[in-house]
Formats: C-alpha cells, sequence, structure tokens
C-alpha cells in the first residue's frame, strides 16, 4: 500500500501499466516512489545518475535489525534492481540476446522464456532458479518513445532483476544481493537496488501495537521517520537512517530508504510484517 503523500509512480511503471499482459509485480514495483534514483547517503543531489555499489551482507543485517525489534520471525526475502540500460528501441531478436547473457551471468537453471513484439513495445521476461532453490527473474521491456514529442520523448530500454525465497540466510542473501548488482553492471547498467525481508509474528496485533512495532523496527537502524500510513487493519511507516547503503526521494524530495509494513493476516490469525529499503516493492 503505498502513502498517500507520495503515489506518484515512476515513469517506467506508469507506461507499463497500459498492457494487460503484465504481471501484478509491476503494478507494485516503486509504487509510493517520487523518483526511481537510487543515491549513496552522502549524495546530495536529486539529479545524481547512479548509485553507489552496496554490500548485500550490510543490506541483510540492516534488514534484520529493523524486523528483529518488531518481534516478527524471519521467513522470506526478495531482492530486486531497476535499471535503465540505454536510450535505444530493441526488437525482441536483441532482447532475446541479451536476456540470454542475464540468464548466463545469473547461473539459472531450469529457464522459461516469453516473447512479445508490439509497435509500441517489446517484451522478453526469463524465470529460472539458483541451486540453491532461489526463484530469479529478468524482464526486458523496450519503448520507441513518441515521435512527436509528447509523453517522454526519447526511446529507452529497462531491465528488473528479481531473486525470491524462504530460505533466509545470510550467506544466501548476500551473495543474491551482489550477484544480481554484479549482473547488471555486466550489461553496462546502473543497478538501482532495493530488498525486503518478510516476517510473522503468530498472533495478530492492535493498531496501536502495529504502529509500535514500526516505530521500535524504525529506531532499531537509526531511522526518522518521514511519513506513514495507519489503519486497523495495516500500518506503514517509512524513514531515513544514515545506516543504509542508498536512498531514494520522495515525491516532495525528502530521502527514504527504509519502509516498514505491519499488516493483519487473517487467514493465519497473526500478523505480517515486511523491513524493505529504501521500500517494500510488493503488495501487502
Amino acid at each position: 500500500m503505498a502513502h498517500a503523500s507520495v503515489i506518484r509512480r515512476a515513469r517506467l511503471v506508469r507506461r507499463r501499466g497500459k498492457k494487460g499482459w503484465k504481471r501484478a509485480l509491476w503494478m507494485a514495483l516503486w509504487i509510493g516512489l517520487g523518483a526511481v534514483i537510487a543515491h549513496p547517503p552522502g549524495t546530495a543531489s536529486a539529479e545524481t545518475q547512479s548509485s553507489a555499489p552496496s554490500d548485500g551482507s550490510a543490506q541483510y543485517q540492516f534488514l534484520m535489525n529493523a524486523l528483529r525489534a518488531t518481534g516478527a520471525t524471519p521467513s522470506a526475502y526478495l531482492i530486486h534492481d531497476w535499471t535503465q540500460l540505454n536510450v535505444s528501441f530493441l526488437n525482441e531478436t536483441q532482447l532475446a540476446a541479451l536476456g540470454a547473457q542475464l540468464v548466463q551471468e545469473l547461473g539459472l537453471s531450469d529457464v522459461q522464456t516469453q516473447a512479445t513484439q508490439l509497435v509500441n513495445e517489446t517484451y522478453w521476461r526469463a524465470v529460472g532458479t539458483w541451486p540453491s532453490g532461489a526463484r530469479a527473474e529478468v524482464v526486458l521491456t523496450s519503448f520507441p518513445g513518441a515521435p512527436s514529442g509528447a509523453g517522454d520523448g526519447q526511446p529507452e530500454t529497462v531491465m528488473t532483476v528479481t531473486a525470491s525465497s524462504s530460505n533466509l540466510t545470510e550467506g544466501q542473501f548476500s551473495s543474491q544481493y551482489d550477484q544480481v548488482e554484479r549482473t547488471v553492471a555486466s550489461v553496462n547498467g546502473t543497478p538501482q537496488m532495493s530488498a525486503y525481508i518478510a516476517g510473522f509474528k503468530p498472533s495478530e496485533v492492535s493498531e496501536a501495537e502495529a504502529d509500535g512495532m514500526a516505530i521500535a523496527a524504525l529506531r532499531a537502524v537509526g531511522a526518522v521517520a518521514v511519513e506513514g500510513i495507519r489503519t486497523p487493519l495495516e500500518t506503514s511507516l517509512s524513514g531515513y537512517s544514515a545506516r543504509a547503503p542508498v536512498y531514494v526521494l520522495a515525491g516532495d524530495h525528502r530521502r527514504v530508504n527504509v519502509q516498514v509494513a505491519v499488516h493483519d493476516d487473517s487467514f493465519r490469525h497473526g500478523t505480517d510484517v515486511y523491513v524493505g529499503s529504501p521500500l517494500v516493492i510488493a503488495t501487502y
């Protein structure tokens, strides 16, 4: 659930939403994000176009410290990268060749692919697994731009790489985080990394208790709350911590690099908790 004051989506996501065959993850991707550019903590300019290489182990510790403060038991993780690769429109054959390179770099097996060539968009997707059993996905999308100059104008090709698993260990999380980052760099992309760790508490909590859990998580990583929403079914707070490797800019240009979401889970009679950095890039 996105914060109301930063509901404006990143440019790419807004354009993808017009295609019926895009999956639910695209619809959730970067909701609440005012800019897709990631910055190292010391960067002051909103115009910076790159992010500092971040360390998977440091990201794991950051997220786990926040999650433990909520009292939830860690259960799963998701690692994600969004990158604009170039300002060119690539056809299906070109995307497939690029995708094959990415799959090889990632070392995936049992790979299944699909591709679609439209007049105003090319789409290529691969889903496979790592030896650890983690699920990995690569999506490439290319747009020709608007010849009339309307909208964004220039062509572009963008990529997402996602890894997820319920087998959460520091070694697996950190190695996959770093591998995704290296793979993006191997095709001359600038990594825009994010990740979350999900947890579960086997009891339902009140709105006040959920708020306390979220605040405790932020404090555990030295974060100051920037904004949030609170309802009887869910609480979501985002904040900024100097300890996180990167940050993004919200719609009002404030820095955000940690989000804590606490959600009632009536099916399991408990509470789901998500801690993400810079944001939780999933529906909850």
